[in-house]
């Protein structure tokens, strides 16, 4: 986590303001285990014994200038232990890595070493299954075709004839365009007669587009490359792409990002992500045979009309037509599907007409049980009435836009009503029934974790979740587990998660601090002691949520209950956590 950026004297000093040394008995101790070397980009588990209850974990930077991680761990039977993925963008050397607190702390150093090659969002493993030799993918829309039809090199494209191209992402750097003269296109028609053009890059003109991109001022912004096809209407784009170009581009910049893009929309993939290595082995490939596929497509007539009806089930409306996004690795004869990218967002945008006043949010819609799910967008209207929509996931899947207003008879003159409203019609927080929200009710640990994970697009995930108080079968058991994943949520000493119990202000402050990092969201350094010097009530605040609170403070996501009271136990409200979770995604650029 980037949460704090603190020195180990301030380390230091702020546990031993939070929590007076008088708590601890004269045997409390800390021993840190001594902490293996790591490369970057690979998981590192600091670990040790302690007999206090729990322990922050702090592992600051060679300078000293900042945190790189922060962590509150559980010491569970003397024993306590955590791990977390080094930053691939930090640089190698002698960091320092601090567990305790109050005046039990000890520190031990962790040596990072450079990555060999671009890791990606997980290690070993990349998520995603092996199909039989199939081209193209039998993923849809994609379908085995009766042959190919070679068009051969292009010129310089042709105007587009219909649609609208979309733009790369807003950045102030610099966008080189790779050189469309260089591509060499083909054609494959599905069972369903939909055309789908294979746009294969040269490797020598998308490596030089690289290195410019690369080399260039990029006043501050990541390097990007644009690759674009002028698709016919009701056609699908499927790049075709050399990994090791890709992989290599990544070891020089390795932030460096390239924007897909058709006339239906676009794709803007960090080249990072690209794991050579994990793939080579997953496909029994040689590194220089393996390619990069990523698919742009408009939802057939058959998806979009199944969305239409389950829109219609929840009071919603289609807006255009569903997109299909997908991004595969090819080599000895297999396709592999990349459908997951761990915890980075990928960007992905459209252009949309939208009616004035319509209420609109961007969905993931699944097959296979006909619901919706919210996904992080932000509209942005063009000059010419229509709206560019960029919206961020860190999987692959089938998205739409949706219009579905919802209000509710019980917050019609509510202090709330705006941000509920807005809320419940981007699909985040629903209604006791169709028609109340009952906005003064306290809201449960299980519905909160469940609100944020919904919030942050993450995938349910109940195999995730060990806590003796949460069943398989709870409606809550996968969102809980999501959020055990993502770090969001911890549970008791006794191992239990209290799914039922109401929830306080503080722990709702330490969720939605989690929440900051987990959507990509940097702070700026500033003292906890500083931030929260306004409450008369700050010594009533658990030293294990100070931090968190004052990060939701300064973020203005948790105010206090009065200008110059927390309230740190108070339980908090329906109505409440739905403001705190507007204001969450709006510092996220998660919503506008």
């Amino acid at each position: 986590m980037k949460l704090r950026r603190l020195s180990v004297m301030l380390i230091l000093a702020l546990c031993l303001t939070l929590v007076p040394v008088t708590v601890f008995a004269a045997s409390a101790a800390v021993t840190l285990n001594p902490v293996t070397s790591v490369e970057q980009g690979k998981s590192v588990t600091v670990s040790g014994t302690s007999t206090l209850n729990e322990v922050i974990i702090q592992i600051l930077r060679p300078d000293q200038a900042g945190t790189v991680f922060y962590d509150i761990t559980k010491v569970v039977d003397g024993t306590f232990s955590s791990t977390f993925t080094f930053p691939r963008t930090e640089p190698a050397g002698t960091y320092k890595v601090a567990a305790g607190q109050g005046n039990q702390v000890d520190t031990k150093d962790l040596v990072v070493t450079a990555a060999v090659i671009p890791p990606g969002p997980t290690e070993p493993e990349i998520p995603g299954t092996i199909t039989p030799p199939v081209t193209p993918p039998v993923t849809p829309p994609v379908v085995n075709p009766p042959g190919p039809v070679i068009i051969g090199p292009v010129g310089p494209q042709a105007p587009v004839e219909t649609g609208k191209p979309v733009t790369p992402p807003q950045t102030k750097a610099p966008v080189v365009t790779v050189d469309p003269s260089k591509f060499v296109v083909s054609q494959t028609t599905g069972a369903d007669g939909r055309i789908t053009n294979i746009v294969t890059v040269d490797d020598a003109a998308l490596a030089a587009a690289l290195a410019k991109a690369a080399g260039q001022d990029n006043q501050g912004d990541a390097p990007i490359i644009s690759v674009s096809f002028n698709n016919k209407p009701g056609e699908s784009v499927k790049f075709n792409l050399s990994a090791s170009v890709l992989a290599a581009a990544a070891k020089a910049a390795p932030d460096i990002i390239i924007s897909l893009q058709s006339n239906d929309g676009e794709y803007s993939l960090p080249v990072r992500l690209i794991d050579l290595a994990a793939l080579a082995q997953k496909l029994g490939a040689a590194q220089a045979d393996i390619s990069i596929q990523v698919l742009i497509a408009t939802a057939n007539a058959d998806i979009n009309a199944r969305i239409k009806a389950s829109a219609q089930g929840i009071s919603a409306s289609q807006i255009g037509s569903a997109m299909e996004y997908f991004v595969f690795a090819e080599g000895n004869g297999q396709t592999f599907e990349i459908n997951s990218f761990g915890t980075t967002y990928v960007e992905r945008s459209i252009i949309a007409a939208i009616p004035d006043g319509a209420t609109s949010t961007v969905v993931l819609y699944d097959p296979a049980t006909g619901e919706f799910s919210f996904v992080p967008a932000l509209f942005v209207k063009q000059a010419d009435g229509t709206y560019k929509i960029t919206f961020k996931r860190n999987g692959n899947s089938i998205y739409t836009v949706l219009s579905a207003p919802k209000t509710f008879a019980d917050v019609e003159k509510h202090w709330a009503k705006a941000d509920i409203e807005l809320l419940a019609s981007k699909l985040v927080v629903n209604g006791v029934t169709n028609t109340t929200f009952v906005p003064n009710k306290d809201i449960t640990r299980a519905e909160f974790a469940a609100l944020l994970v919904r919030s942050l697009g993450l995938t349910a995930d109940a195999a995730a979740v060990s806590f003796k108080d949460v069943k398989s079968t709870d409606w809550f058991a996968g969102s809980v587990g999501a959020a055990v994943k993502a770090k969001l949520v911890e549970g008791f000493i006794d191992n239990s998660f209290k799914p039922n119990a109401p929830i306080t202000r503080e722990q709702m402050a330490v969720m939605v601090a989690r929440a900051i990092s987990a959507a990509g969201k940097q702070m700026e350094t500033s003292s906890s002691s500083a931030a929260l010097s306004v409450f008369k009530d700050q010594a009533s605040i658990s030293s294990w949520a100070k931090s968190a609170v004052s990060q939701a403070v300064e973020a203005q996501i948790i105010n206090g209950v009065t200008d110059k009271t927390f309230v740190p136990a108070a339980n908090a409200s329906r109505a409440q956590a739905t403001v705190m979770l507007k204001r969450l995604l709006q510092f996220a650029d998660f919503i506008n």
